[in-house]
């Protein structure tokens, strides 16, 4: 079974119309959606996507779609895990030397734990 990992970018393209990859983001959607592909995304990515779509006009269908991540059979939410965001903190306070966003940090630390739980070795690991 394939699985995708959801972020934030992917979101944004398939609910603002006016985006430049909204047709794009919409098609691949579809086809996830048509291979009933698993999806994995995080308590903070979706948190994120419904701050970007704050907006009255967007504020609905950013609900609604939280709310269906939360009930799809296919979409597996990882929670927001405390140990996990202080690690990102951590990478994010000590790496001067990256230009690493939180939110990547945040799915970095997040997408190794679950993978390591699953039984995958990440890179680098025995």
């Amino acid at each position: 079974m394939s699985v995708f990992f959801h972020g934030h970018f992917f979101l944004d393209r398939t609910f603002q119309r006016r985006d430049e990859y909204h047709g794009l983001a919409l098609a691949w959607s579809h086809d996830l959606t048509r291979t009933q592909t698993r999806i994995l995304t995080t308590e903070a990515v979706l948190r994120e996507w419904m701050n970007a779509l704050s907006d009255a006009v967007t504020r609905r269908v950013a609900a609604a779609g939280y709310n269906r991540c939360h009930r799809d059979a296919h979409i597996e939410v990882i929670p927001f895990i405390a140990d996990l965001a202080d690690a990102a903190m951590q990478l994010y306070g000590t790496r001067h030397d990256k230009n690493w966003s939180l939110r990547l940090l945040l799915l970095r630390c997040y997408g190794a734990a679950h993978f390591r739980q699953a039984g995958f070795v990440m890179n680098g690991e025995e």
